[in-house]
């Protein structure tokens, strides 16, 4: 049990900024119990500086409740810059909860982001909007542009923030590009960068997927990890995400599904399949409403008809830019 240090007294914050208290209390606490510690710390705060970077702090970190408070904290600002910064999380957050993408851009594109700061959170944005609908060719794009304004990055802080989300998107956008070495050293690169532990947890659940064609043992190790981070969050939405989807997933690909279970009804399918349970499993995926590349490709393991296999290709390919879950219906349509 981490120790909770003295410097979690933020009697004398005024003092310090957030950037110099997370270092200290870092020091005596692991990631979660920091965060915690730095709730506290950015409420009581009166810095501008400190109200802004909290809303990146909140938002890695999947604080919604934090986050939404501090948006309109920086709404409320007399600086320009925290009016315009709490305008862009927004419109991220929106995002997040599928609002429309198109409005979302639009609006994004009349904002003036004339410094650094706004300038590389815009582009982030357009990234997650882009990945939120598959859009993984054009983040190379984005990516580019905001490794041009980092250097532009003056606070300590905000710039480990901002590099850690480019790490994470690189990973992402060499992931989905099916170049496995380059994306795995970005991904281990951003799990070595503090205050983000959300964002780690994320990280883990996608390398356990990146794994699926090499290693099992590989796969449950990030697995764990994953489990674990979002069970110090206590992030249900996460840790549910982990186990009925992620875990399955892996588990019937390898063929290893004894003691599996999930309420997820297309990973369901997905072990019925591999029980042999061909029926069920297609009586599961036949009642989804959705059709997916993933769909399609469980529904060619069921009939043995590759005209479901090269459909979930051309998705993934066509549609997702997805070129390594692209490898799933070519590896089946080439099985004896």
């Amino acid at each position: 049990m981490e120790r909770l240090t003295d410097t979690c007294d933020v009697s004398h914050q005024s003092e310090i900024h957030l950037h110099q208290f997370l270092t200290m209390v870092s020091l005596d606490n692991d990631e979660a119990s920091t965060l915690q510690l730095a709730k506290d710390f950015c409420y009581q705060s009166d810095s501008s500086l400190d109200h802004r970077l909290a809303l990146e702090l909140f938002y890695v970190n999947g604080c919604e409740k934090e986050l939404r408070d501090f948006i309109e904290i920086n709404r409320q600002s007399v600086l320009y810059i925290n009016r315009q910064t709490a305008t862009l999380y927004e419109l991220m957050v929106d995002g997040r909860n599928y609002q429309s993408i198109h409005h979302i851009r639009t609006f994004a594109k009349s904002l003036t982001c004339d410094q650094p700061e706004l300038a590389c959170l815009r582009y982030f944005l357009y990234i997650e909007l882009d990945c939120s609908v598959y859009n993984y060719d054009q983040v190379g794009y984005y990516l580019n542009k905001i490794q041009q304004l980092l250097p532009k990055i003056d606070n300590p802080l905000l710039l480990s923030f901002f590099n850690m989300r480019m790490h994470t998107y690189l990973f992402i956008y060499y992931w989905k590009r099916n170049e496995l070495i380059l994306a795995r050293k970005h991904a281990y690169e951003a799990l070595q960068i503090p205050n983000h532990m959300k964002h780690k947890a994320d990280l883990h659940k996608y390398l356990a997927l990146s794994y699926i064609y090499e290693d099992f043992e590989s796969c449950i190790f990030h697995i764990e990890e994953a489990k674990q981070m979002a069970d110090r969050l206590a992030d249900k939405v996460l840790f549910n995400q982990i186990t009925s989807i992620t875990h399955p997933f892996i588990c019937a690909y390898f063929g290893e599904v004894d003691g599996i279970h999930t309420s997820d009804p297309i990973e369901q399918a997905h072990v019925e399949i591999v029980r042999g349970n061909t029926n069920r499993a297609k009586r599961l995926l036949e009642a989804l409403r959705v059709i997916t590349p993933f769909t399609q490709y469980y529904l060619g393991l069921i009939t043995k008809r590759q005209h479901f296999f090269i459909h979930s290709y051309q998705e993934f390919m066509e549609k997702r830019s997805d070129h390594f879950f692209a490898r799933l219906p070519l590896q089946a349509y080439h099985m004896p």
